[in-house]
């Protein structure tokens, strides 16, 4: 039963229009889709990606507006790591320099190059050079350019109170193996692609983090397809006595979602339809898109929702809408 690594990760901000232009213009991801929460439609799902929004580079919103900051804690999401073409890091160190971006010159546990800094929110990302993969479809902003462009997710840290369970629920659901190990680092890998890779941080006895602006929200595995998702869904009743949500038409993929051994909330989605089943290539994330169920509620939710102009670079990166 194959894994799929990682689908996309889901954050939450506390500003829609600041969140947009640090990752659209600033970080120069594209925004693929402006949507809203199907449980909550009163807030933006807004999805970033490479230049068509597939699995694995895609990185999620969810802006709360006006939230506060949440607190880190155990079983949860610490760092989102982005992979960028070998040589870039000097580039990349420039940027966050000139943009007064408080960032460090790292290496991973497990010996990768990176930058390390935190989003407006206090969201903790990097930057790792990484090996090319195959045919790395980047978005070509005219911020950044394709040679220094972001090539999707790499690695996703999990902190942890016991690494051992939560792998082998990867490991014997979801079609990772562990790759290595370093002290208290345990890495998981699917694939050497966009979003193969997770690191489990063993903390101990950490107390619950607590949600807010810069928490991640919850975390998404891929599934080739509904069948496939079906399955994950049986072998995790079957060995671990895990119960999904039923499965959810999200438009863009099929969904389930559930709580792991250590309570981290994961969702299994679908590789399709995709991003673009509504939407031209060239158009999107140019429009908000609804589900067919809010369609008639389109103007309502149009005035609730927060102004988001087509994000621009001619604000500082962490200046708020006032």
């Amino acid at each position: 039963m194959a894994g799929r690594g990682l689908h996309h990760v889901t954050l939450i901000s506390s500003d829609a229009e600041r969140s947009c232009r640090f990752y659209a213009c600033f970080l120069g991801m594209r925004l693929v889709k402006r949507t809203v929460s199907h449980e909550d439609p009163g807030t933006f799902h807004l999805c970033f990606g490479d230049e068509a929004g597939r699995p694995g580079t895609l990185f999620t919103l969810f802006p709360w507006q006006r939230v506060p900051r949440g607190r880190r804690g155990a079983c949860e999401a610490w760092q989102t790591s982005f992979r960028i073409p070998s040589g870039s890091l000097d580039w990349w160190s420039r940027r966050l320099s000139e943009a007064d971006v408080p960032h460090r010159l790292d290496q991973t546990a497990f010996g990768e190059n990176c930058l390390t800094f935190e989003d407006p929110d206090g969201a903790m990302l990097a930057l790792v050079e990484a090996n090319p993969f195959t045919q790395p479809a980047v978005w070509n902003s005219s911020e950044v350019p394709a040679a220094h462009a972001l090539q999707g997710l790499h690695d996703l840290v999990l902190k942890v109170r016991e690494a051992d369970p939560l792998s082998e629920l990867f490991r014997e659901v979801l079609g990772f193996t562990e790759i290595g190990r370093n002290g208290k680092l345990v890495r998981l890998a699917t694939h050497d692609g966009a979003g193969g890779t997770i690191t489990l941080d063993e903390t101990g006895r950490l107390a619950r983090g607590q949600l807010g602006a810069g928490s991640i929200h919850h975390v998404a595995i891929r599934a080739r397809d509904a069948a496939d998702q079906d399955a994950l869904v049986q072998a995790l009743h079957d060995r671990y006595g895990i119960v999904t949500t039923e499965p959810k038409d999200r438009i863009y993929y099929r969904s389930v979602n559930f709580r792991s051994t250590c309570g981290l909330l994961l969702e299994i989605a679908t590789d399709g339809p995709g991003v673009d089943v509504d939407e031209s290539f060239e158009a999107l994330g140019m429009g908000l898109k609804l589900p067919s169920s809010l369609e008639e509620r389109r103007g309502e939710l149009e005035l609730l929702l927060p102004s988001l102009p087509i994000p621009t670079c001619n604000r500082h990166v962490f200046e708020e809408i006032t």
